[in-house]
Protein backbone atom coordinates (compact mmCIF):
# COMPACT_ATOMS: atom_id res chain seq x y z
CA UNK A 1 0.00 0.00 0.00
CA UNK A 2 1.33 3.48 -0.99
CA UNK A 3 0.55 6.99 -0.17
CA UNK A 4 0.03 9.96 -2.06
CA UNK A 5 3.94 10.27 -2.66
CA UNK A 6 4.36 6.82 -4.01
CA UNK A 7 6.34 5.70 -0.63
CA UNK A 8 4.78 2.54 0.51
CA UNK A 9 2.98 2.44 3.85
CA UNK A 10 3.52 -0.80 6.15
CA UNK A 11 0.61 -1.20 8.25
CA UNK A 12 1.87 -4.84 9.33
CA UNK A 13 5.35 -6.37 11.30
CA UNK A 14 7.69 -7.23 8.76
CA UNK A 15 7.54 -10.70 8.06
CA UNK A 16 3.99 -11.16 8.38
CA UNK A 17 2.63 -13.71 5.80
CA UNK A 18 -0.47 -12.79 4.02
CA UNK A 19 -2.67 -14.17 1.18
CA UNK A 20 -5.53 -12.90 -0.66
CA UNK A 21 -8.69 -14.67 -2.78
CA UNK A 22 -8.18 -17.98 -3.90
CA UNK A 23 -4.59 -18.36 -2.30
CA UNK A 24 -6.49 -17.50 0.88
CA UNK A 25 -9.13 -20.22 0.46
CA UNK A 26 -6.73 -22.67 -1.06
CA UNK A 27 -4.59 -23.18 1.67
CA UNK A 28 -6.97 -23.61 4.25
CA UNK A 29 -8.98 -26.28 2.03
CA UNK A 30 -5.91 -28.56 1.69
CA UNK A 31 -5.34 -28.07 5.68
CA UNK A 32 -8.94 -29.10 5.37
CA UNK A 33 -8.53 -31.89 3.47
CA UNK A 34 -5.50 -33.48 4.75
CA UNK A 35 -7.00 -33.69 8.33
CA UNK A 36 -10.35 -35.19 6.61
CA UNK A 37 -7.73 -37.97 4.39
CA UNK A 38 -5.67 -38.79 7.90
CA UNK A 39 -9.10 -40.33 9.90
CA UNK A 40 -10.96 -41.36 6.16
CA UNK A 41 -9.94 -44.83 6.39
CA UNK A 42 -11.42 -45.42 10.36
CA UNK A 43 -15.32 -44.85 8.97
CA UNK A 44 -17.38 -47.78 9.11
CA UNK A 45 -17.59 -51.54 10.89
CA UNK A 46 -14.40 -52.44 8.40
CA UNK A 47 -12.40 -49.08 9.56
CA UNK A 48 -8.91 -49.17 10.67
CA UNK A 49 -6.88 -47.64 13.72
CA UNK A 50 -4.18 -45.38 14.21
CA UNK A 51 -1.63 -45.79 16.39
CA UNK A 52 -0.48 -41.86 18.21
CA UNK A 53 2.70 -41.98 20.15
CA UNK A 54 2.64 -38.44 22.14
CA UNK A 55 5.87 -36.34 23.47
CA UNK A 56 5.64 -38.53 26.55
CA UNK A 57 5.92 -42.07 24.21
CA UNK A 58 2.03 -42.58 25.94
CA UNK A 59 0.41 -44.85 22.99
CA UNK A 60 -2.73 -44.25 21.78
CA UNK A 61 -4.75 -46.95 19.41
CA UNK A 62 -7.93 -46.40 18.25
CA UNK A 63 -10.55 -45.66 15.04
CA UNK A 64 -12.05 -42.71 17.04
CA UNK A 65 -12.38 -39.74 14.99
CA UNK A 66 -12.64 -37.33 17.52
CA UNK A 67 -10.16 -39.42 19.83
CA UNK A 68 -7.10 -39.55 16.80
CA UNK A 69 -7.65 -35.60 16.00
CA UNK A 70 -7.25 -34.72 19.78
CA UNK A 71 -4.03 -36.48 20.26
CA UNK A 72 -2.83 -35.23 16.93
CA UNK A 73 -0.40 -31.77 17.90
CA UNK A 74 -1.65 -29.85 14.66
CA UNK A 75 -0.65 -26.68 14.32
CA UNK A 76 -2.20 -25.26 11.49
CA UNK A 77 -5.13 -22.56 12.47
CA UNK A 78 -8.02 -23.99 9.59
CA UNK A 79 -7.18 -27.69 11.07
CA UNK A 80 -7.12 -26.66 14.47
CA UNK A 81 -10.97 -25.47 13.43
CA UNK A 82 -11.64 -28.65 12.53
CA UNK A 83 -10.51 -30.09 15.40
CA UNK A 84 -12.53 -27.94 17.36
CA UNK A 85 -15.66 -29.02 15.09
CA UNK A 86 -15.05 -32.56 16.11
CA UNK A 87 -14.79 -32.50 19.81
CA UNK A 88 -18.49 -29.81 19.34
CA UNK A 89 -20.13 -32.97 17.85
CA UNK A 90 -18.55 -35.62 20.09
CA UNK A 91 -19.97 -33.33 23.25
CA UNK A 92 -23.11 -32.73 21.78
CA UNK A 93 -24.71 -36.15 20.35
CA UNK A 94 -21.91 -38.37 21.08
CA UNK A 95 -21.02 -39.73 17.73
CA UNK A 96 -20.57 -38.39 14.06
CA UNK A 97 -16.97 -36.86 14.52
CA UNK A 98 -15.42 -38.86 11.28
CA UNK A 99 -18.52 -38.42 9.22
CA UNK A 100 -18.32 -34.63 9.99
CA UNK A 101 -14.85 -34.33 9.09
CA UNK A 102 -14.71 -36.59 6.24
CA UNK A 103 -18.24 -34.62 4.56
CA UNK A 104 -16.63 -31.45 5.26
CA UNK A 105 -13.15 -32.13 3.58
CA UNK A 106 -15.12 -33.36 0.20
CA UNK A 107 -17.32 -29.99 0.61
CA UNK A 108 -14.36 -28.06 0.72
CA UNK A 109 -12.70 -30.13 -1.98
CA UNK A 110 -15.86 -29.16 -4.23
CA UNK A 111 -15.57 -25.75 -3.17
CA UNK A 112 -12.04 -25.36 -4.94
CA UNK A 113 -13.13 -27.03 -8.04
CA UNK A 114 -16.37 -24.87 -8.44
CA UNK A 115 -13.79 -21.53 -7.62
CA UNK A 116 -11.31 -22.52 -9.90
CA UNK A 117 -13.70 -22.31 -12.74
CA UNK A 118 -14.60 -18.48 -11.49
CA UNK A 119 -18.13 -19.14 -9.37
CA UNK A 120 -18.33 -16.73 -6.86
CA UNK A 121 -17.78 -18.14 -3.37
CA UNK A 122 -20.81 -15.81 -2.64
CA UNK A 123 -22.90 -18.24 -4.80
CA UNK A 124 -21.26 -21.22 -3.70
CA UNK A 125 -22.26 -20.70 0.51
CA UNK A 126 -25.33 -19.52 -0.65
CA UNK A 127 -26.29 -22.35 -2.46
CA UNK A 128 -25.09 -24.64 0.22
CA UNK A 129 -27.33 -22.78 2.88
CA UNK A 130 -30.00 -23.53 0.33
CA UNK A 131 -28.86 -26.63 0.53
CA UNK A 132 -28.78 -27.13 4.16
CA UNK A 133 -32.60 -25.92 4.51
CA UNK A 134 -33.88 -28.10 2.41
CA UNK A 135 -31.96 -31.27 3.91
CA UNK A 136 -33.36 -30.26 7.12
CA UNK A 137 -36.67 -30.30 5.29
CA UNK A 138 -36.44 -33.72 4.05
CA UNK A 139 -35.06 -35.38 7.13
CA UNK A 140 -38.06 -34.62 9.27
CA UNK A 141 -40.31 -35.86 6.14
CA UNK A 142 -38.33 -39.18 5.85
CA UNK A 143 -37.32 -39.74 9.51
CA UNK A 144 -39.42 -42.50 11.06
CA UNK A 145 -40.95 -41.51 14.33
CA UNK A 146 -40.62 -44.79 16.56
CA UNK A 147 -41.77 -45.55 20.51
CA UNK A 148 -39.27 -44.62 23.12
CA UNK A 149 -39.73 -47.64 24.61
CA UNK A 150 -38.90 -49.82 21.73
CA UNK A 151 -35.93 -51.59 23.23
CA UNK A 152 -35.47 -53.81 20.06
CA UNK A 153 -34.64 -50.61 18.13
CA UNK A 154 -33.00 -48.96 20.40
CA UNK A 155 -30.65 -51.71 20.70
CA UNK A 156 -30.34 -51.98 16.91
CA UNK A 157 -29.18 -48.35 17.10
CA UNK A 158 -26.77 -49.03 19.47
CA UNK A 159 -25.14 -51.71 17.68
CA UNK A 160 -25.08 -49.55 14.88
CA UNK A 161 -22.74 -47.50 16.70
CA UNK A 162 -20.80 -50.05 18.14
CA UNK A 163 -19.99 -52.11 15.05
CA UNK A 164 -17.81 -49.52 13.97
CA UNK A 165 -15.93 -50.00 17.14
CA UNK A 166 -13.34 -52.62 17.98
CA UNK A 167 -15.64 -54.61 20.02
CA UNK A 168 -15.40 -57.64 18.29
CA UNK A 169 -18.13 -59.91 19.37
CA UNK A 170 -19.37 -58.20 22.61
CA UNK A 171 -21.34 -55.78 20.55
CA UNK A 172 -24.86 -57.27 21.12
CA UNK A 173 -23.74 -57.49 24.69
CA UNK A 174 -22.46 -53.92 25.09
CA UNK A 175 -25.60 -52.54 22.98
CA UNK A 176 -27.98 -54.26 25.57
CA UNK A 177 -25.76 -52.51 28.65
CA UNK A 178 -26.45 -49.08 27.13
CA UNK A 179 -30.37 -49.51 26.29
CA UNK A 180 -30.51 -50.79 29.79
CA UNK A 181 -29.01 -48.36 31.24
CA UNK A 182 -30.63 -45.20 29.21
CA UNK A 183 -34.09 -47.00 30.08
CA UNK A 184 -33.06 -46.68 34.01
CA UNK A 185 -32.24 -43.19 33.85
CA UNK A 186 -34.75 -41.40 31.93
CA UNK A 187 -36.78 -39.06 33.52
CA UNK A 188 -39.72 -37.03 32.16
CA UNK A 189 -39.60 -33.35 32.43
CA UNK A 190 -42.88 -32.62 31.30
CA UNK A 191 -44.04 -33.89 28.29
CA UNK A 192 -40.33 -34.43 27.30
CA UNK A 193 -38.11 -37.12 28.32
CA UNK A 194 -34.79 -35.97 29.33
CA UNK A 195 -31.25 -38.06 29.85
CA UNK A 196 -28.21 -37.30 32.17
CA UNK A 197 -25.34 -39.21 30.99
CA UNK A 198 -23.68 -37.81 34.71
CA UNK A 199 -25.75 -40.48 36.05
CA UNK A 200 -23.82 -43.58 34.09
CA UNK A 201 -20.70 -44.18 35.99
CA UNK A 202 -17.91 -45.65 33.75
CA UNK A 203 -15.50 -47.57 36.16
CA UNK A 204 -12.22 -49.65 33.93
CA UNK A 205 -10.22 -52.16 35.15
CA UNK A 206 -7.77 -54.15 32.67
CA UNK A 207 -7.56 -57.84 33.83
CA UNK A 208 -9.92 -59.73 32.00
CA UNK A 209 -11.71 -59.83 28.73
CA UNK A 210 -14.69 -57.16 26.94
CA UNK A 211 -16.70 -59.76 27.83
CA UNK A 212 -16.54 -59.96 31.33
CA UNK A 213 -17.75 -56.08 31.48
CA UNK A 214 -20.76 -55.93 33.56
CA UNK A 215 -23.82 -53.74 34.58
CA UNK A 216 -23.99 -52.91 38.25
CA UNK A 217 -27.79 -51.46 39.64
CA UNK A 218 -26.33 -49.05 41.66
CA UNK A 219 -22.49 -47.51 42.06
CA UNK A 220 -18.70 -48.22 42.33
CA UNK A 221 -17.14 -46.75 45.00
CA UNK A 222 -13.07 -46.59 44.59
CA UNK A 223 -12.48 -46.79 48.16
CA UNK A 224 -12.53 -49.49 50.60
CA UNK A 225 -13.57 -50.06 54.45
CA UNK A 226 -12.12 -47.50 56.71
CA UNK A 227 -11.25 -50.48 59.97
CA UNK A 228 -10.21 -53.80 58.95
CA UNK A 229 -12.63 -55.42 61.72
CA UNK A 230 -15.57 -53.90 59.97
CA UNK A 231 -17.84 -56.37 57.81
CA UNK A 232 -17.13 -56.24 54.24
CA UNK A 233 -20.14 -57.53 52.94
CA UNK A 234 -23.55 -56.10 54.06
CA UNK A 235 -26.63 -57.78 52.49
CA UNK A 236 -30.18 -55.62 53.12
CA UNK A 237 -28.32 -52.89 53.22
CA UNK A 238 -29.45 -48.85 55.04
CA UNK A 239 -27.30 -46.38 53.92
CA UNK A 240 -26.41 -43.13 55.49
CA UNK A 241 -24.49 -40.38 53.50
CA UNK A 242 -22.97 -37.54 55.22
CA UNK A 243 -21.23 -34.26 53.69
CA UNK A 244 -18.92 -33.79 56.50
CA UNK A 245 -16.85 -34.92 59.08
CA UNK A 246 -17.33 -38.02 61.52
CA UNK A 247 -15.10 -36.59 64.29
CA UNK A 248 -14.52 -33.73 66.34
CA UNK A 249 -14.09 -30.13 63.97
CA UNK A 250 -10.88 -28.32 65.11
CA UNK A 251 -11.23 -24.51 65.83
CA UNK A 252 -10.35 -21.91 63.33
CA UNK A 253 -8.17 -20.38 66.55
CA UNK A 254 -5.80 -21.44 68.80
CA UNK A 255 -7.05 -22.03 72.34
CA UNK A 256 -5.26 -23.18 75.75
CA UNK A 257 -7.00 -25.49 78.15
CA UNK A 258 -5.30 -25.28 81.70
CA UNK A 259 -5.37 -28.60 83.49
CA UNK A 260 -4.50 -28.53 87.33
CA UNK A 261 -4.55 -32.47 88.04
CA UNK A 262 -4.33 -35.63 86.09
CA UNK A 263 -8.54 -36.41 86.44
CA UNK A 264 -9.29 -33.10 84.39
CA UNK A 265 -7.63 -34.71 81.50
CA UNK A 266 -9.50 -37.79 81.53
CA UNK A 267 -12.73 -36.47 81.82
CA UNK A 268 -11.57 -34.28 78.96
CA UNK A 269 -10.60 -36.93 76.66
CA UNK A 270 -13.82 -38.67 78.24
CA UNK A 271 -16.48 -35.71 76.69
CA UNK A 272 -14.55 -36.14 73.36
CA UNK A 273 -14.69 -39.89 73.35
CA UNK A 274 -18.79 -39.09 74.64
CA UNK A 275 -19.06 -36.30 71.96
CA UNK A 276 -18.32 -38.83 69.26
CA UNK A 277 -20.44 -41.78 70.78
CA UNK A 278 -23.51 -39.20 70.66
CA UNK A 279 -22.56 -38.51 66.94
CA UNK A 280 -22.14 -42.52 66.22
CA UNK A 281 -25.79 -43.64 68.30
CA UNK A 282 -27.51 -41.18 66.33
CA UNK A 283 -26.68 -43.05 63.17
CA UNK A 284 -27.37 -46.41 64.78
CA UNK A 285 -30.75 -44.95 65.91
CA UNK A 286 -32.01 -45.26 62.66
CA UNK A 287 -30.93 -48.44 61.80
CA UNK A 288 -27.98 -47.88 59.38
CA UNK A 289 -25.22 -50.52 58.61
CA UNK A 290 -23.13 -48.85 56.05
CA UNK A 291 -21.95 -45.16 56.06
CA UNK A 292 -20.49 -42.90 53.27
CA UNK A 293 -18.41 -40.24 54.40
CA UNK A 294 -17.32 -37.20 52.48
CA UNK A 295 -14.44 -36.83 55.10
CA UNK A 296 -12.63 -38.41 57.77
CA UNK A 297 -14.15 -40.33 60.81
CA UNK A 298 -12.23 -40.52 63.79
CA UNK A 299 -10.66 -43.58 64.95
CA UNK A 300 -12.98 -43.85 67.55
CA UNK A 301 -15.76 -43.72 66.21
CA UNK A 302 -14.32 -46.38 63.70
CA UNK A 303 -14.29 -48.09 66.55
CA UNK A 304 -17.89 -47.65 67.87
CA UNK A 305 -19.37 -48.18 64.25
CA UNK A 306 -17.54 -51.92 64.22
CA UNK A 307 -18.52 -52.75 67.58
CA UNK A 308 -22.30 -51.98 65.33
CA UNK A 309 -21.68 -54.25 62.67
CA UNK A 310 -21.77 -50.74 60.71
CA UNK A 311 -19.78 -50.30 57.35
CA UNK A 312 -17.98 -47.23 56.82
CA UNK A 313 -15.83 -45.69 53.90
CA UNK A 314 -14.37 -42.10 54.73
CA UNK A 315 -13.22 -39.28 51.77
CA UNK A 316 -15.61 -40.32 49.19
CA UNK A 317 -15.93 -37.63 46.23
CA UNK A 318 -18.32 -35.31 45.96
CA UNK A 319 -19.46 -36.26 42.64
CA UNK A 320 -20.46 -40.14 43.91
CA UNK A 321 -22.12 -38.71 47.22
CA UNK A 322 -24.61 -37.45 44.23
CA UNK A 323 -24.68 -40.87 42.10
CA UNK A 324 -24.92 -42.77 45.78
CA UNK A 325 -28.03 -40.66 46.75
CA UNK A 326 -29.80 -40.98 43.06
CA UNK A 327 -28.93 -44.90 42.94
CA UNK A 328 -29.88 -45.75 46.63
CA UNK A 329 -32.57 -43.13 47.27
CA UNK A 330 -30.73 -41.45 50.23
CA UNK A 331 -30.34 -38.03 51.11
CA UNK A 332 -26.91 -36.46 51.48
CA UNK A 333 -27.22 -35.32 55.22
CA UNK A 334 -24.81 -32.17 56.74
CA UNK A 335 -26.08 -32.80 60.85
CA UNK A 336 -25.64 -36.31 61.78
CA UNK A 337 -28.15 -35.78 65.18
CA UNK A 338 -30.52 -34.56 62.69
CA UNK A 339 -30.81 -37.95 60.71
CA UNK A 340 -33.87 -39.38 60.64
CA UNK A 341 -35.27 -42.93 58.74
CA UNK A 342 -35.97 -41.63 55.60
CA UNK A 343 -32.98 -39.96 54.88
CA UNK A 344 -31.54 -43.62 54.60
CA UNK A 345 -31.07 -44.98 51.10
CA UNK A 346 -31.16 -48.76 50.23
CA UNK A 347 -29.35 -51.39 48.57
CA UNK A 348 -29.70 -55.31 49.02
CA UNK A 349 -26.10 -56.03 48.47
CA UNK A 350 -23.34 -53.64 49.89
CA UNK A 351 -19.66 -55.23 49.32
CA UNK A 352 -15.85 -54.72 48.92
CA UNK A 353 -14.44 -56.39 45.70
CA UNK A 354 -10.94 -57.10 44.91
CA UNK A 355 -10.76 -55.28 41.14
CA UNK A 356 -7.30 -55.77 39.75
CA UNK A 357 -5.39 -54.68 42.39
CA UNK A 358 -7.78 -52.21 43.81
CA UNK A 359 -10.20 -52.96 46.49
CA UNK A 360 -13.48 -51.19 45.86
CA UNK A 361 -17.13 -50.76 47.26
CA UNK A 362 -19.75 -52.36 45.07
CA UNK A 363 -23.31 -50.90 45.69
CA UNK A 364 -25.69 -53.25 43.80
CA UNK A 365 -29.53 -54.49 43.22
CA UNK A 366 -30.95 -51.27 44.06
CA UNK A 367 -34.53 -50.95 43.85
CA UNK A 368 -34.89 -48.37 41.64
CA UNK A 369 -31.50 -46.72 40.53
CA UNK A 370 -31.54 -43.50 38.67
CA UNK A 371 -27.75 -43.90 38.41
CA UNK A 372 -25.69 -47.04 37.26
CA UNK A 373 -22.47 -48.06 37.17
CA UNK A 374 -21.10 -49.81 34.35
CA UNK A 375 -17.82 -52.01 34.81
CA UNK A 376 -15.36 -51.83 31.86
CA UNK A 377 -13.05 -55.08 31.53
CA UNK A 378 -10.43 -55.73 28.85
CA UNK A 379 -6.82 -57.67 28.63
CA UNK A 380 -4.76 -54.52 28.28
CA UNK A 381 -5.04 -50.74 28.66
CA UNK A 382 -5.42 -49.67 25.28
CA UNK A 383 -8.40 -52.46 24.82
CA UNK A 384 -10.05 -50.85 27.93
CA UNK A 385 -9.56 -47.01 27.12
CA UNK A 386 -11.13 -47.83 23.50
CA UNK A 387 -14.09 -49.47 24.90
CA UNK A 388 -14.64 -46.61 27.38
CA UNK A 389 -15.07 -44.16 24.31
CA UNK A 390 -17.36 -46.98 22.11
CA UNK A 391 -19.43 -46.71 25.33
CA UNK A 392 -19.55 -43.41 25.61
CA UNK A 393 -20.93 -42.66 21.96
CA UNK A 394 -23.45 -45.23 22.22
CA UNK A 395 -24.51 -43.45 25.37
CA UNK A 396 -24.64 -40.37 23.18
CA UNK A 397 -26.44 -41.96 20.26
CA UNK A 398 -29.24 -43.42 22.39
CA UNK A 399 -29.76 -40.91 24.44
CA UNK A 400 -30.32 -38.58 21.05
CA UNK A 401 -33.26 -40.77 19.66
CA UNK A 402 -34.45 -41.05 23.62
CA UNK A 403 -35.10 -37.25 23.23
CA UNK A 404 -35.66 -37.20 19.65
CA UNK A 405 -36.99 -40.39 18.65
CA UNK A 406 -36.93 -40.11 14.83
CA UNK A 407 -34.65 -42.60 13.36
CA UNK A 408 -33.29 -42.64 9.45
CA UNK A 409 -31.43 -46.07 7.38
CA UNK A 410 -27.44 -46.36 8.09
CA UNK A 411 -25.01 -48.03 6.07
CA UNK A 412 -24.82 -44.56 3.50
CA UNK A 413 -28.76 -45.35 2.36
CA UNK A 414 -29.74 -41.63 4.45
CA UNK A 415 -26.76 -39.77 1.90
CA UNK A 416 -28.25 -42.10 -1.43
CA UNK A 417 -31.45 -40.59 -0.71
CA UNK A 418 -30.91 -36.70 0.60
CA UNK A 419 -28.95 -36.68 -2.36
CA UNK A 420 -31.38 -37.95 -5.35
CA UNK A 421 -34.29 -35.18 -3.67
CA UNK A 422 -30.92 -32.65 -2.93
CA UNK A 423 -30.65 -32.98 -7.50
CA UNK A 424 -34.17 -32.26 -8.22
CA UNK A 425 -34.35 -29.40 -5.74
CA UNK A 426 -31.36 -27.99 -7.55
CA UNK A 427 -32.99 -28.10 -10.66
CA UNK A 428 -35.55 -26.14 -9.69
CA UNK A 429 -32.97 -23.69 -8.39
CA UNK A 430 -31.64 -22.99 -11.46
CA UNK A 431 -28.87 -20.35 -11.80
CA UNK A 432 -25.04 -20.58 -10.61
CA UNK A 433 -26.84 -21.92 -7.02
CA UNK A 434 -28.34 -24.88 -9.16
CA UNK A 435 -24.50 -26.01 -9.20
CA UNK A 436 -22.93 -25.42 -5.53
CA UNK A 437 -26.33 -27.56 -4.93
CA UNK A 438 -25.78 -30.40 -6.85
CA UNK A 439 -21.63 -30.38 -6.08
CA UNK A 440 -23.12 -30.17 -2.69
CA UNK A 441 -25.27 -33.22 -3.23
CA UNK A 442 -22.79 -35.14 -4.58
CA UNK A 443 -20.23 -34.82 -1.50
CA UNK A 444 -22.82 -36.57 0.62
CA UNK A 445 -22.15 -39.61 -1.10
CA UNK A 446 -18.64 -39.72 0.32
CA UNK A 447 -19.97 -41.24 3.27
CA UNK A 448 -21.29 -44.41 1.46
CA UNK A 449 -18.42 -44.26 -0.57
CA UNK A 450 -15.78 -44.54 1.95
CA UNK A 451 -17.65 -47.57 4.47
CA UNK A 452 -17.54 -49.27 0.96
CA UNK A 453 -14.06 -48.70 -0.12
CA UNK A 454 -12.66 -49.14 4.09
CA UNK A 455 -14.83 -52.56 3.43
CA UNK A 456 -12.19 -53.71 0.39
CA UNK A 457 -14.93 -52.87 -2.19
CA UNK A 458 -15.49 -51.45 -5.65
CA UNK A 459 -17.32 -48.29 -4.44
CA UNK A 460 -18.84 -47.21 -8.14
CA UNK A 461 -20.56 -50.76 -8.86
CA UNK A 462 -22.31 -50.32 -5.48
CA UNK A 463 -22.98 -46.79 -4.95
CA UNK A 464 -24.36 -47.24 -8.83
CA UNK A 465 -26.42 -49.94 -7.37
CA UNK A 466 -27.82 -47.93 -4.40
CA UNK A 467 -28.93 -45.12 -6.64
CA UNK A 468 -31.08 -47.68 -8.41
CA UNK A 469 -32.36 -49.33 -5.57
CA UNK A 470 -33.05 -46.50 -2.85
CA UNK A 471 -36.53 -44.91 -2.92
CA UNK A 472 -37.85 -44.07 0.73
CA UNK A 473 -40.91 -42.97 -0.25
CA UNK A 474 -41.53 -46.81 -1.41
CA UNK A 475 -39.83 -47.96 1.99
CA UNK A 476 -37.03 -49.23 0.13
CA UNK A 477 -33.73 -48.34 2.52
CA UNK A 478 -30.81 -50.09 0.67
CA UNK A 479 -27.57 -49.47 1.90
CA UNK A 480 -24.26 -51.41 2.33
CA UNK A 481 -23.88 -53.75 4.67
CA UNK A 482 -20.04 -53.92 5.64
CA UNK A 483 -19.87 -57.13 7.60
CA UNK A 484 -21.90 -59.31 4.79
CA UNK A 485 -20.27 -57.21 1.82
CA UNK A 486 -23.85 -57.00 0.12
CA UNK A 487 -26.45 -54.19 -0.26
CA UNK A 488 -29.28 -54.76 2.15
CA UNK A 489 -32.24 -53.47 3.44
CA UNK A 490 -31.46 -51.27 6.21
CA UNK A 491 -34.22 -51.21 8.38
CA UNK A 492 -34.85 -54.79 8.29
CA UNK A 493 -31.54 -55.78 8.97
CA UNK A 494 -31.31 -53.48 12.04
CA UNK A 495 -28.64 -50.97 10.75
CA UNK A 496 -30.39 -47.80 11.83
CA UNK A 497 -29.14 -44.09 13.39
CA UNK A 498 -30.60 -41.15 14.62
CA UNK A 499 -31.90 -38.73 12.79
CA UNK A 500 -30.55 -36.19 15.27
CA UNK A 501 -27.18 -37.50 14.79
CA UNK A 502 -27.54 -37.07 10.99
CA UNK A 503 -29.05 -33.83 11.18
CA UNK A 504 -25.63 -32.31 13.42
CA UNK A 505 -23.23 -33.79 11.15
CA UNK A 506 -24.68 -31.89 8.38
CA UNK A 507 -25.30 -28.83 10.18
CA UNK A 508 -22.16 -28.49 11.38
CA UNK A 509 -20.36 -29.72 8.14
CA UNK A 510 -22.14 -27.20 6.40
CA UNK A 511 -21.40 -24.51 8.88
CA UNK A 512 -17.77 -24.50 8.74
CA UNK A 513 -17.51 -24.65 5.21
CA UNK A 514 -19.35 -21.63 5.07
CA UNK A 515 -17.60 -19.55 7.77
CA UNK A 516 -13.75 -21.23 5.23
CA UNK A 517 -15.69 -19.73 2.42
CA UNK A 518 -16.23 -16.39 3.47
CA UNK A 519 -12.27 -16.13 4.17
CA UNK A 520 -10.88 -14.14 1.37
CA UNK A 521 -7.47 -13.30 3.40
CA UNK A 522 -5.39 -14.80 5.54
CA UNK A 523 -2.81 -12.73 7.99
CA UNK A 524 -0.31 -14.72 9.61
CA UNK A 525 1.96 -12.84 12.08
CA UNK A 526 5.76 -13.68 12.79
CA UNK A 527 6.45 -15.25 15.81
CA UNK A 528 8.28 -13.33 18.55
CA UNK A 529 11.72 -13.40 18.24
Amino acid sequence: MSNLSGNPVYILKQNTERLKGRNALSINIEAIKTVAESIRTTLGPKGLNKMIVDSMNEVTVTGDGAKILEELNIENPAAKMVVDLSKTIHKKVGDGASSTVIFLGELMKRTYEMISVDISPTLIYEGYIHALKEIKRLLNIISIKIERNDNEILKNIAKTTLNTKNLFSSTSYFANMIVECISNITEMRGDNPYVDLDNIQLIKKEGEGLSNSQLIKGIIVDKEVVSPIMPKYIKNARIALIDGALEIIKTDFSSEIQISNPNEISGFLKQEENLIKDLVDALISTGVNVVFCQKGIDEMAQHYLAKSNIMAIRRVKHSDMVKLSHATGAKIITRIKSIQNNDLGKAKMVSEQKIGKDNMIFVEECKDPKSLTILIRGGTELIVDDAERAFKNGLGVVKSVIENPEIVGGAGSIEIELRRNLQLFAQKMGGKQQIAIENYADALEIIPKTIIENSGKDSLDYITNLRAQIDYSKKIFSGFDSISGEIVNTHECGIIESSSVKTEIFSLATEMAISFIRIDDYIRSSSKN
